[in-house]
């Protein structure tokens, strides 16, 4: 394949004006990110002697380390572990994914399981760093996107829109035409996702001449949702910049107009617009206020941050020469020559650059982990182990017994055969796992059952062991470590019931509607063993818009009778619909009551740190806190 010619200047000038334009939407927006009406920026509604700190950014500076830790050939295994090192943000999505990772979990495991936010923007903001490390390559771009986004989104719209904006960045290195770029976002996406389907009313809404505040009326009466980082309605806001502005300032200016997740949509769509234009087309007057510095959030910690833009783009651009050399990308990084667009590389319909589309990606099964023997491979050339933990996810009750499906495929050109085990803890109990037997593409599945104990820890480690025979030898043998959480045990009563049912719950939402099979208003109550094993600061949220009374150990502790939204993030609780305290070490019964009106009623109860903590990162999860069984 004949290969485009990206010159060395034109790759660092566009490079920078990608992070530049970051820095500058992102500054923009942040002051009214969360309001959702109309607004009428004319400029920074603040004037700024520095880049606000953003998580937009925040988070891609950790990307960079870890592309310079590991290399062009990370998976979202990498990502994790940097998210548990590096990452101590509390934010909706990020919290639940850190409290899995916390746990030992792994994507996309680790983005689905117990993660009420997996549709919202906390990955499509983040897309920037795939596609300058991939210029040109839309495909490599989009693939690297999925693989940080199940990290935290897996199963949901967020996953799509990082792989939407990262596709889009990626070609405008070497296309500008905004159209032809936005159809080779869509091509990397479901055609019915609910952020495919914004974006192109977005679109017909231009043909049709509508002006963009009908554009915008348009979006939120389809698809607008009351948790103001819901993706679909923000990235079709960034597309809506796009279309209706005349330059640079009038793009990102309507963007964040818009409302709602206001950081996100004008910094992203500066990035694209720094990105094709570069630093040189972004107007003086954006650029003086913020500089060229790099500010970062106190929760980000623990490796080396660029001192500035020059530092982040040229570091940018040495570890682009690895992913270019390991994808075989048919872009040229050329000192000499000028840029040249080999039009045979840009292809239509499909509308990627090169041969690699990541959308069967997508069809993977989220509750699924995935495993490559021996460990550490990066190439899928051994032994596959993937393990299902079915729908109720990667949890257990005391005394329950748990399904597996654990599935074993040779993906390399030799026979493999030996003995299969799995170790569970001593109390539990588990059936013989069978001796295998495989062919070059074989594949074995095992449907296993382990029955539990009566003991109870936040989690459980099961050991999977493969043992490799050769000439009915011993030769060698591979340990696939996995966890298992506890579940929570509750007691639930409906209306005008005097009796209870016992039920595991496998996260931290109760639906009452589906585990007690009623819809009618009234009075539901839930009661539980709350299990902390050392004295401390406790945030303990009741999470429901209805009216709530909640007593620890028979006293009243909450009490609201208001009717509120809510969002069930560790951070943003309502006041109302919290209580904090120094929490003694033991057991005390937790009891809530809800005043249930005719919208179902979901409950989350959540314990979570103090927002002022010794070092920044509060608000996290306390993984070692139970919910028993009450005597």
């Amino acid at each position: 394949m004949k290969k485009s010619v990206l010159n060395e200047q034109d790759y660092y000038r566009k490079v920078f004006g990608g992070w530049l334009g970051k820095n500058i939407g992102g500054t923009l927006g942040g002051h009214d990110e969360g309001r959702t009406e109309l607004l009428n920026l004319t400029f920074y509604p603040e004037i700024p002697d520095k880049p606000t700190a953003n998580d937009d950014l925040d988070l891609q500076l950790v990307w960079l380390h870890v592309l310079e830790q590991y290399g062009a050939r990370i998976t979202s295994k990498e990502l994790g572990q940097e998210w548990v090192e590096h990452v101590f943000f509390p934010f909706d999505e990020y919290g639940y994914s850190l409290t899995n990772l916390r746990y030992g979990l792994q994507a996309p495991v680790s983005g689905w399981f117990n993660n009420p936010f997996t549709d919202c923007m906390g990955s499509p903001i983040r897309s920037e760093i795939w596609a300058m490390v991939a210029p040109g390559a839309p495909g490599v771009a989009a693939y690297y996107a999925y693989q940080d986004a199940i990290v935290d989104h897996a199963g949901g719209e967020g996953v799509y829109g990082e792989m939407f904006f990262a596709a889009i960045e990626s070609a405008a290195f070497l296309e500008s035409d905004r159209d032809r770029l936005i159809q080779i976002g869509l091509a990397f996406i479901p055609e019915q996702c609910r952020i495919a389907n914004a974006v192109k009313d977005i679109l017909d809404c231009k043909t049709m001449g509508k002006s963009w505040i009908e554009a915008r009326e348009l979006i939120v009466s389809k698809y607008g949702n009351y948790n103001f980082t819901d993706a679909p309605q923000n990235v079709a806001f960034t597309i809506l910049g796009w279309i209706y502005g005349d330059n640079f300032e009038d793009c990102i200016l309507k963007a964040a107009n818009c409302g709602y997740d206001t950081d996100c949509t004008a910094a992203t769509l500066g990035a694209i617009l720094g990105i094709i234009g570069g630093a040189e087309s972004i107007p003086d007057r954006w650029v003086k206020p913020i500089g060229h510095s790099v500010v970062v959030s106190p929760q980000i910690k623990g490796f080396s941050v660029p001192a500035d833009l020059d530092e982040l783009t040229r570091r940018t651009l040495q570890v682009s020469n690895e992913v270019i050399a390991i994808w075989n990308i048919p872009v040229m990084i050329d000192s000499q020559c000028s840029t040249y667009v080999e039009e045979d590389n840009i292809r239509v319909p499909g509308a990627w650059i090169g041969d690699y589309n990541p959308r069967g990606l997508l069809e993977q099964n989220v509750r699924v982990n995935r495993y490559l023997l021996p460990e550490g491979a990066a190439l899928n050339q051994g032994l596959e182990v993937t393990i299902d933990y079915g729908p109720e996810g990667p949890t257990v009750g005391m005394t329950e017994r748990k399904k597996l499906i654990i599935t074993l495929s040779n993906q390399s050109e030799e026979p493999w055969e030996g003995k299969l085990a799995l170790e569970v803890p001593s109390s539990w109990s588990s059936e013989e796992a069978p001796n295998y037997q495989l062919q070059p593409y074989e594949k074995l599945v095992w449907e296993t059952v382990v029955e539990t104990g009566s003991d109870r820890q936040p989690f459980y480690e099961l050991s999977f062991h493969i043992e490799r025979f050769h000439d009915n030898s011993l030769w060698n043998s591979h340990t696939v470590r996995f966890i298992l959480l506890s579940a929570g045990h509750w007691r639930l009563w409906g209306p005008d019931s005097t009796e209870h049912t016992e039920v595991v719950i496998p996260g931290n939402q109760i639906s009452f509607s589906k585990l007690l099979g009623t819809e009618e208003p009234g009075t539901y109550k839930a009661k539980t063993m709350l299990v902390n094993p050392r004295k401390r600061n406790v945030r303990l949220i009741i999470g429901t818009p209805f009216p709530v009374k909640v007593h620890l150990n028979g006293e009243i502790v909450l009490e609201d009778h208001e009717m509120r939204d809510f969002i069930p993030g560790y951070h943003r609780s309502y006041m109302h619909r919290l209580f904090e305290m120094e929490l003694p070490q033991g057991e005390h019964v937790l009891e809530i009551e809800a005043q249930k009106g005719k919208d179902p009623l979901e409950l989350f109860v959540l314990p979570v740190a103090f927002t002022k903590t010794k070092t920044p990162g509060g608000n996290y999860y306390f993984t070692d806190i139970l919910f028993g069984s009450v005597e």
